[in-house]
């Protein structure tokens, strides 16, 4: 039934193209004859003004009556009618009978009808034609053969529509067979291969939108799965800490299973709150708004607040930047956050944030004094879930901290990555992006 309808329309488009060319063809061929109608009748007028003036002085020395018959006569010889007609009956202006009055011949009407005066007779004209009356109102053979042109180059432009039409309603019933897919849930689809490119920039932007819907859900799937796994680990722990505090006379160890449900409670909020910000960032629910700001005031913000949460890491600031820079001042802060934290369970004692800007790059550094990140590992480390090894430290955390930290910086147009700190020598997370 779809297509069935989209044939129909491409149909009427073809035929209504075919009738604009013949509405245009007919225009055309009217405003030619309009204006070679008066070339045209001056032709006649010269042409039949001999004939005329013989039968206006054949005629004018008769009486009434020998006139009639007279009349009777001509119109029996000539080819075209000869007529003695009232002059308040002929279909005339004010302007005509004033030009007849002058003894100007009048040529009138498509088959040329010719009004003379008689001399001494104003209630009588002398009217021959029309000068075509054996076609008796046929179309003259030029004019027919005209529209039968007009006619022709229609269907040809209306065959030849459809034919250039075809190809795009086979991508337009393409294109309507894999949305019905889509429709259904069948996010596998291919996309079909077109024959024009009209449609193109359409497939292609369908193609990348179900890339990244692909991509997402294999990003839910992958989130999903792995939340699951990781809330597995502070459930049980709760569970344990529940049923020690019910059987747990001890005051002392109840109290330490509070403290524990506490940290385990704190550690299930982290890991909610870290993999909905990964969420949001990677379906692109958090989009990037830059604006112009005190970078350097919001992270000695940001660095002050967090210092309590390090730890006890020493935390130093070095920043080196102008008073006004473009960042995304609710997202940053996820960056750093994360940051910090993520060189917190690494560093032996010290943390340095620095930021400068060099060649038009704003560069931001978080540097820890622990024992570094291998060359070999530092790609991975930015996978969401991903725990790096690290010589006695074992692998705390969720693994999603690093992968939001690169999310925020290619927000900004920018990119994150691990290398060595200069000055405390152990691993360095480096956020940039351009800034003018």
């Amino acid at each position: 039934m779809a297509a069935l309808s989209l044939r129909s329309s491409l149909l009427r488009m073809a035929l209504g193209l075919g009738l604009a060319v013949l509405a245009l063809a007919l225009l055309v061929e009217g405003l030619v004859l309009i204006g070679a109608s008066e070339v045209t009748n001056d032709y006649v007028r010269n042409f039949m003004r001999g004939t005329v003036d013989l039968l206006v002085r054949d005629l004018s020395p008769l009486d009434p009556p020998a006139r009639r018959e007279r009349v009777r006569e001509l119109d029996a010889q000539f080819d075209y009618p000869v007529r003695l007609i009232r002059t308040d009956l002929a279909n005339l202006s004010n302007d005509q009978r004033a030009r007849l009055g002058r003894g100007e011949i009048l040529v009138t009407g498509f088959n040329r009808r010719i009004y003379a005066a008689l001399p001494g007779e104003p209630d009588q004209l002398l009217l021959l034609g029309p000068l075509d009356s054996k076609r008796a109102g046929e179309l003259p053979k030029e004019l027919a053969a005209q529209l039968g042109v007009a006619v022709v180059l229609a269907l040809a432009v209306a065959i030849l529509a459809w034919w250039q039409l075809r190809p795009l309603w086979r991508d337009l019933r393409g294109l309507q067979r894999a949305a019905e897919r889509l429709s259904a849930g069948r996010l596998d689809t291919e996309m079909p291969a077109l024959k024009s490119r009209l449609f193109a920039p359409v497939v292609a932007a369908t193609r990348a939108m179900l890339e990244r819907l692909a991509a997402a859900m294999a990003t839910q799937r992958e989130l999903t799965g792995a939340v699951s796994h990781e809330l597995r680990t502070p459930l049980a722990r709760l569970r344990f800490a529940v049923d020690a505090l019910v059987d747990e006379d001890d005051r002392n160890a109840r109290e330490a299973a509070v403290q524990a449900c506490e940290r385990d409670i704190d550690e299930l909020d982290e890991l909610i709150d870290a993999s909905l910000t990964l969420a949001r960032l990677d379906m692109g629910a958090l989009q990037p708004q830059l604006a112009a700001g005190d970078l350097g005031d919001m992270l000695t913000r940001e660095a002050r607040s967090l210092a309590p949460l390090l730890d006890g890491k020493a935390l130093d600031t070095d920043l080196r930047l102008p008073a006004s820079l473009p960042f995304d001042e609710r997202l940053l802060p996820y960056a750093i956050r994360n940051g910090l934290r993520n060189a917190a369970r690494y560093a032996k004692g010290n943390i340095l944030l620095s930021s400068w800007v060099e060649a038009g790059q704003l560069w931001l550094a978080i540097d820890d004094d622990g024992e570094g990140v291998p060359p070999a590992l530092r790609e991975a480390a930015f996978e969401p879930f991903k725990r790096l090894e690290r010589k006695g430290r074992g692998t705390r955390g969720f693994g999603l901290g690093l992968a939001i930290v690169r999310h925020v910086a290619q927000a900004h147009g920018g990119h994150a990555r691990l290398g060595e700190a200069p000055r405390l020598g152990g691993a360095r997370l480096l956020l940039y992006w351009p800034v003018g």
